[in-house]
C-alpha cells in the first residue's frame, strides 16, 4: 500500500485596525514584521489612475521570502469577510496592478509595494478588495518511517497581512445609513444592547455608534462607548454594545446613536428596557 505524505500549512491573517505587526518565531530576538497602512480609503474618478504604496519591514533575524496577490470579500452582518469570485461586480482587484507581486526581506530590511489602480471610465460605482502578503516558505522534506500504512503529516507555520482598499469614486453617497432596529437582549448571561444599521446609499460608509444608557429612577447616566466601523453599499451590520454586569437594576433609556459621516446630523433611535 502506498504511503501518503500530506503537508498542512497554517497560515495566520492579520486583519487589524492599525499597523499589523506579527513574530514569526517566538525564539527570534528581532520585533517581527510590520506592514502599513492597514487599509486604504480611495475616491479616484473613473477613467483615472492612481498610485499608492504599501510598506513592509522586516525587524527579524531572518531572511524572509512573501507572495502578494488579492482576496475580494463580501461581508457579513458581523463586519467579518467572507471570500467571493474577482468577477464580482464590486470586486476591486480587476483593476489592481501590484508590484512586486513576489520578494524576500533580509534582516531589517523595509521594502514598497507598489499598488496601481486604475478606475475604468464606467466604474461609477463602489469596489473594495484585500491586497493579501502572505509568507513563501520552502517545502520541507519530509523524513517518513514506519510500515506501508504510515500516515506523515508536517506542519508549517506561515504568517499572512491584509491591507483592506475601499474605492468611493466621488459621485457615490458615502452619508445614507439607516438605523432599522435597535433591541435589548439577553445572551448567555450578556445583557445587550443591539444596534441594526443598513447602509442604503450606494458608497462605502465609515460610521461610528455610541450609547447614553440613563437609569429612569436615578438619573445616572453610563456611555457605552463608540464603535467605528465601515459598512458597505446595501448590507446590513448588528453592532451590539455589552452592557456592565455590575449595573444597577432598575427601569432604563437607552439612546443608540450613529454618525455616519453627515455634516448635518446624526441618527439616533431610543428604547425602553427593564434590568431585573
Amino acid at each position: 500500500m502506498k504511503r501518503i505524505l500530506l503537508i498542512i500549512s497554517f497560515l495566520g491573517w492579520n486583519f487589524l485596525g492599525f499597523s499589523q505587526i506579527a513574530n514569526p518565531d517566538i525564539s527570534d530576538d528581532g520585533m517581527g514584521i510590520a506592514v502599513s497602512p492597514s487599509s486604504m480609503h480611495l475616491s479616484i474618478k473613473p477613467g483615472k489612475t492612481e498610485i499608492k504604496e504599501v510598506s513592509i519591514t522586516n525587524d527579524t533575524k531572518k531572511i524572509i521570502k512573501f507572495n502578494v496577490g488579492f482576496s475580494d470579500f463580501i461581508m457579513g452582518t458581523n463586519g467579518k469577510p467572507s471570500s467571493c469570485e474577482s468577477s464580482n461586480k464590486y470586486a476591486l482587484s480587476k483593476y489592481i496592478t501590484v508590484t512586486p507581486t513576489y520578494f524576500e526581506l533580509k534582516a531589517g530590511e523595509k521594502r514598497k509595494i507598489k499598488v496601481m489602480v486604475s478606475i475604468p471610465d464606467t466604474a461609477f460605482f463602489a469596489a473594495w478588495t484585500i491586497l493579501t502578503i502572505d509568507q513563501s516558505y520552502d517545502r520541507p522534506k519530509l523524513d517518513v518511517q514506519g510500515n506501508d500504512k504510515t500516515i506523515a503529516m508536517g506542519v508549517v507555520n506561515t504568517m499572512g497581512f491584509g491591507v483592506y482598499i475601499y474605492q468611493n469614486p466621488p459621485n457615490v453617497t458615502v452619508n445614507n445609513v439607516e438605523i432599522e432596529k435597535f433591541t435589548f437582549e439577553t445572551v448567555d448571561s450578556l445583557k445587550l444592547l443591539i444596534l441594526n444599521v443598513k447602509n442604503i446609499g450606494d458608497g462605502i460608509g465609515y460610521s461610528s455608534t455610541y450609547v447614553d444608557l440613563t437609569n429612569l429612577s436615578t438619573g445616572k447616566i453610563t456611555k457605552l462607548y463608540a464603535k467605528k466601523f465601515t459598512i458597505l453599499p446595501q448590507y446590513t451590520r448588528f453592532l451590539k454594545f455589552v452592557i456592565p454586569a455590575d449595573i444597577e437594576k432598575g427601569k432604563y433609556s437607552a439612546v443608540g446613536v450613529l454618525d455616519f459621516g453627515s455634516k448635518e446630523e446624526i441618527k439616533a433611535a431610543e428604547i425602553e428596557f427593564e434590568i431585573p
